[in-house]
């Protein structure tokens, strides 16, 4: 299985995810007050991410605008179903999700250079050592 397909499967299921739990006629049940907001956030942010992760060519205004418009669409559709109201606050923790998501990439890419630095520098050591040992 090529690379590039395992990279876009969780952005599929991720995004999946959120089109059937946004768009379904009935919201999910809450156990404590608000607790759709804190849905919103880490939907949106598990979207950013593995959208970074799918498609990592992408500039980040595009990635941004893709999220937040899907956000946007999501928030519109659940105005138009009777038992589903959109809100500014949803909007809003769609936002904040998109910018965690973004972070979270971010640093996940920093790791993953300083790991590829680490273990480059320890090949070359390595290697150091048994020419050192093949000298002797």
């Amino acid at each position: 299985m090529p690379l590039y397909v395992l990279r876009v499967v969780p952005f599929i299921a991720v995004l999946a995810v959120i089109l059937v739990s946004g768009l379904k006629p009935e919201p999910v049940p809450q156990i404590f007050d608000q607790q759709d907001k804190l849905h919103h956030l880490l939907g949106f942010a598990a979207l950013m991410f593995t959208l970074r992760l799918a498609f990592p060519q992408w500039r980040l205004f595009w990635a941004v605008l893709v999220s937040l418009s899907a956000a946007l669409a999501i928030e519109v559709a659940q105005g138009l179903q009777p038992h589903r109201t959109a809100s500014a606050g949803d909007m809003l923790a769609n936002t904040l999700g998109v910018l965690l998501g973004w972070g979270c990439a971010q640093l996940a890419y920093l790791w993953y250079l300083r790991s590829v630095a680490a273990r480059r520098e320890a090949e070359e050591t390595d290697v150091a050592n048994l020419e050192s040992v093949s000298q002797s």
